[in-house]
């Protein structure tokens, strides 16, 4: 079964954190739900919103599926963050996500509780040995 999830967040993590010119070294990036409160800020939450097939061949093997991710960006509350940089980590995630050949098909939008949020989804086709 063809899947990418986890690969698009290995590269979101050393794009954003590790690599030696990462810009949030500081950046808490995590899979699990965070919408009540993240447990730290800096935050990004990255979900997987769905990879189903699209298209199979004549034996019925999976050619190629529909991953659809979704973004969503924390900054604490102020005076220690901010919602620019709530979008600035959403910006260069963003990047992240269109170098991978995904396109944006909603947001970013800000969504502002006891935090900052930016929230971004992103879609692409992927097919049996394409590279991210």
């Amino acid at each position: 079964m063809l899947s990418v999830w986890n690969e698009v967040s290995k590269r979101l993590q050393q794009e954003l954190k590790t690599d030696a010119d990462a810009p949030y070294p500081q950046l808490h990036l995590t899979s699990k739900d965070v919408s009540d409160s993240p447990p730290k800020f800096p935050c990004l939450f990255v979900n997987s919103l769905g990879e189903p097939t699209e298209g199979t061949d004549l034996q019925n093997n999976q050619c190629y599926i529909t991953s659809t991710i979704e973004l969503q960006s924390y900054s604490a509350e102020s005076p220690s963050g901010s919602q620019t940089e709530a979008r600035k980590i959403m910006d260069v995630a963003g990047d992240v996500m269109f170098s991978m050949g995904y396109q944006l098909i909603y947001g970013p939008k800000q969504d502002n509780r006891n935090y900052f949020r930016t929230i971004a989804r992103f879609r692409r086709l992927v097919g049996g040995g394409d590279e991210l």
